[in-house]
């Protein structure tokens, strides 16, 4: 659709690997304290303008190809010169987007939610379910852009909202919780029914000092700990 054959097809799809390997790094170092909830927020609407700003690109400057580009019926719409460059741009802000944000975290986020006796198995759903929505992608993303064109990228901008919508209001803080403070949140008494704490009111535990102040000091926290239900088959299973 941006107009790119032969190798510089070859060196664009390179530069968008490197892109996404080098910007998972920032995560490795910040994700612990930026926190899960803010990384998310963060990558769902960038991601999200991206995919807007691909479709605006397309909708005004692109030329239906009923035939595709180079015989290619999904690249059904071509651009060039400015418009082009501006394409490829957008894809590339777009996977810089995701690989410091939603690319790590989708891993990192579901092992913390769970007790120990549940998340051997949710995680593996959790990984399965991940793996058959991409599956499916791969078999509708390219009818999508033979049969709606440009709009597919406006369905996956309203995706993003979504994803900023449903993070914002039900997924909970949960960088540098231990198992108990995490059940703590969904069993709180003075949360929402069948939610617990509002996850807009989490937040993330960045240093010694906060945890100290929130738990009235650690080390009252660890021996309470030690009797928790968590700790105790954590004990048994060792044992066993």
């Amino acid at each position: 659709m941006a107009g790119l054959t032969g190798n510089t097809l070859l060196v664009s799809s390179s530069i968008q690997y490197v892109i996404n390997v080098v910007m998972t790094v920032p995560a490795l170092i910040w994700i612990d304290r930026v926190g899960r909830r803010p990384t998310l927020l963060l990558g769902s609407t960038l991601m999200m303008t991206w995919l807007f700003a691909n479709a605006g690109i397309l909708a005004v400057y692109g030329v239906h190809r009923p035939e595709g580009v180079g015989g290619i019926k999904e690249a059904s719409i071509e651009v060039s010169g400015a418009a082009s460059k501006a394409v490829i741009a957008c894809s590339f802000l777009f996977v810089a987007s995701y690989a410091p944000t939603w690319g790590p975290v989708s891993w990192i986020y579901p092992p913390e939610l769970f007790p120990n006796h549940l998340r051997g198995k949710a995680v593996a759903l959790a990984t399965s379910s991940n793996w058959a929505f991409n599956f499916a992608l791969g078999y509708f993303v390219p009818p999508a852009f033979v049969n709606i064109t440009w709009r597919t990228y406006i369905l996956f901008g309203v995706f993003c909202i979504l994803m900023t919508t449903h993070v914002f209001f039900m997924f909970p803080e949960t960088a540098g919780k231990p198992l108990e403070e995490v059940n703590a949140m969904f069993e709180d008494p003075h949360g929402i029914k069948y939610i617990g704490t509002p996850a807009w009111k989490t937040r993330t535990y960045t240093n010694r000092t906060a945890r100290m102040e929130d738990n009235g000091g650690l080390k009252e926290k660890a021996t309470s700990d030690e009797f928790s239900p968590e700790r105790r088959e954590s004990v048994k299973s060792a044992e066993a």
